[in-house]
């Protein structure tokens, strides 16, 4: 993929995630002339001080959490809709997206993200593969893209 100057901030960006958020390991990923498809890995599953596992947040909304009685009167409940927090990955991809559009804005590029994303939580070491693989075929298949233009 031949990157434009846009892009190659873009990837710059993305490569530096790790940086910013020590938890998250990269893998596979691509910048496309309209899109970034990517892998994130989040290192700690577990809270460091008990055994508790950790809720893994997507980006839609906060996962609902089980509750009885017992855990409803010791903390509160998750709010469902609100500030997702640090270290989820909808902090990480509105720290990667607000990098890419404030170097646009500084460089007086005309620059847009969609609003919104969209994440999958890969279960399987098959999805894993299949995923992996389609990130980097995705190039090949820019020509076939309905937004390509030489």
């Amino acid at each position: 993929m031949k990157l434009s100057e846009i892009g190659a901030f873009a990837n710059t960006c993305w490569i530096n995630i790790p940086n910013h958020f020590p938890h998250f390991y990269l893998d596979e990923f691509v910048v496309m002339p309209n899109h970034v498809h990517g892998i994130v890995m989040i290192e700690k599953p577990y809270i460091d001080n008990n055994s508790l596992p950790r809720v893994v947040e997507t980006g839609h909304a906060l996962s609902l959490r089980k509750a009885d009685t017992k855990e409803v009167e010791e903390k509160p409940r998750h709010p469902r809709y609100g500030n997702q927090g640090r270290n989820t990955i909808s902090s990480m991809v509105g720290s990667f997206k607000s990098a890419v559009t404030k170097c646009c804005n500084e460089n007086k590029m005309r620059f847009g993200w969609q609003t919104r994303f969209h994440d999958h939580i890969i279960r399987n070491s098959d999805e894993f593969y299949s995923i992996r693989n389609y990130i980097i075929n995705n190039p090949a298949n820019w020509k076939d893209d309905k937004f390509y233009s030489e």
